[in-house]
């Protein structure tokens, strides 16, 4: 059965988007079947594969707005991962939708899921449509939080998110794990915010964790994600270990 994980957090800036291309990637290299979906109209995570969502003939926004538009005929493959791109009209797409309009990326993925091992879900962060529909389709959430001072709030409002769309939407949504990011492990602070987060969540939270590191954007910058530009680095090995939980559970 296909796992479909969103890599949400309500809070910007948490290495979301790093973390979402590094986990597919890692999973791929285990010889999954990964798709990879951009829901952010920044498209981060695509440019981060080297993939330019000016350079494809459809994007995820396409299958938003063009019923005639299938998912398969979407997908752009870099490095053995498969990806549906994002791209910058996701925001004015995302404007013109309406409530009913929920499970309207479920219906895009349906089709296709069953070909993949993994579906990983680069979720923007904010309480509008696209997150929705990300949280709709998706049957599990890993949550990434960056060790800094408004760390314990954002993960507070990603709680009560999730929480809200369980109550309706999809009562099968769970939180697999809260992954710390960009962890700047010499200081007080961060250690701080990881031992409070294990206090509030001990069966949530990873014992591995992301230390912050140049590399990370250095990787984007060259469109390579780190597991692949270097796999021996911190960052590498703790999304590999990610990916190795992760696919232990299946």
């Amino acid at each position: 059965m296909t796992r479909k994980i969103a890599v949400a957090m309500r809070k910007g800036g948490t290495g979301k988007t790093t973390t979402a291309v590094n986990l597919a990637t890692a999973l791929m290299l285990r010889n999954k079947r990964v798709l990879l979906v951009d829901l952010d109209s920044q498209a981060n995570a695509t440019i981060a594969l080297g993939v330019s969502p000016l350079g494809v003939s459809y994007t995820v926004n396409d299958l938003f707005v063009n019923e005639q538009v299938s998912a398969r005929e979407a997908i752009a493959t870099k490095y053995g991962l498969h990806v549906l791109p994002g791209h910058n009209d996701l925001a004015r797409t995302e404007s013109g939708m309406g409530p009913a309009q929920v499970a309207a990326l479920r219906n895009i993925l349906e089709p296709i899921e069953a070909e993949y091992d993994y579906v990983i879900l680069d979720v923007p962060p904010s309480d509008s449509l696209l997150p929705i529909n990300a949280l709709t389709y998706a049957t599990e959430i890993i949550m990434p939080l960056q060790t800094e001072y408004f760390a314990m709030e954002g993960l507070a409002q990603a709680m009560e998110q999730v929480k809200n769309v369980r109550k309706g939407l999809n009562p099968a949504l769970r939180i697999v794990g809260i992954l710390p990011t960009r962890v700047k492990s010499n200081t007080n602070l961060a250690r701080s915010i990881i031992e409070e987060t294990k206090e509030r969540y001990p069966e949530l939270v990873y014992h591995f964790w992301v230390e912050e590191s140049v590399r990370h954007p250095e990787a984007t910058a060259r469109g390579v994600p780190i597991v692949i530009l270097d796999p021996e680095h911190q960052g590498s090995m703790a999304y590999k270990q990610l990916a190795e939980h992760i696919d232990g559970q299946a």
